[in-house]
């Protein structure tokens, strides 16, 4: 790496593979440095960034719309602005959104107002264990392209499929990938904070869509107030239909009204609490669907049956 420039990370993987997770761990661990963080979320609101924002406070959010496609140039620009940080920035982490093909943002960086000032060390991309082979047409050309551009794959939630179908993924991800195994995104510092590792490895690659693959997707924002019964809101979560593939947003929970960031995707849901100011905001969940789906109305009254007070 050329210790003139500022090292820049891309964090990428397909809707919820453990980025976030990820990107947690790696404010934690570079505490002390000089470090800002760029998030994309697909929707309304950037669920992500609220998340990291109660880790570090140098958090930059590109919001409602994929960094890769309609938010491309907000990107530059903000690349451009954290460049001319004093005193300047040792690293810059960029999470793409779930929907991102990463190889655009290799591009943008190449820019030539941007080469001067910082390189790319390396594309993180988390792979979900339990879900990657299960997705199919343009959804499963997406998250190839994901993989192709990596550096380093972090095959996440290992410990939730057998032996032998890690075994599977992995011949799938092919035999010259660069393979991490993890649970809840565990990666050691010495694979990206390596001040002796080599620069990201440019391959020629073709972006998976021409167009605004965002579109392949679509997004519905849920908010309210009062608090959620959790043996309901769990129930509902279960039923909820293999078109939805990502559901996240702060829940207010309970008799005792806790405020929880809730994560789901599959057939997982994750609780984990969040700080009285996040909650401030009340409940709110974006919710990722296949293009077309038309359950939306559905699931918001079905959620709406999980409010205390709603019987």
């Amino acid at each position: 790496m050329d210790k003139q420039r500022i090292a820049v990370t891309v964090v990428s993987g397909f809707l919820g593979a453990g980025k976030t997770t990820l990107l947690n761990r790696m404010v934690r661990r570079a505490d002390g440095s000089r470090l800002a963080v760029i998030v994309n979320d697909f929707g309304e609101l950037n669920i992500d960034a609220a998340i990291v924002s109660e880790v570090t406070d140098a958090v930059y959010s590109l919001q409602n719309g994929c960094i890769c496609c309609t938010v491309q140039e907000d990107l530059l620009a903000q690349l451009a602005s954290l460049a001319q940080l004093q005193p300047r920035l040792e690293r810059i982490v960029i999470e793409c959104s779930g929907v991102s093909d990463p190889q655009r943002i290799v591009q943008t960086l190449a820019y030539p107002q941007l080469r001067s000032h910082m390189q790319l060390d390396m594309v993180i991309t988390v792979v979900d264990a339990t879900r990657h082979l299960q997705l199919d047409g343009e959804y499963a050309r997406l998250a190839r392209a994901q993989v192709a551009t990596a550096d380093l794959l972090l095959l996440n939630k290992t410990d939730l499929v057998s032996p032998e179908e890690l075994q599977t993924l992995r011949i799938a991800l092919g035999p010259n990938a660069r393979v991490h195994a993890s649970v809840q995104a565990e990666l050691p510092d010495a694979l990206w904070l390596d001040a002796e590792q080599q620069a990201h490895t440019v391959r020629p690659l073709t972006p998976v869509a021409t167009g605004d693959h965002g579109e392949m997707f679509s997004s519905r924002l849920w908010q309210a107030s009062g608090r959620l019964d959790i043996e309901r809101l769990r129930a509902w979560l279960r039923a909820l239909p293999s078109e939805v593939f990502r559901v996240k947003g702060l829940v207010v929970l309970g008799d005792n009204a806790n405020a929880h960031w809730l994560q789901h995707v599959g057939s997982r849901s994750q609780f984990s609490p969040a700080t009285g100011e996040a909650a401030a905001a009340g409940m709110r969940l974006v919710f990722i669907a296949r293009r077309g789906f038309e359950g939306w109305q559905v699931l918001e009254q079905g959620l709406s049956e999980c409010l205390l007070g709603a019987d």
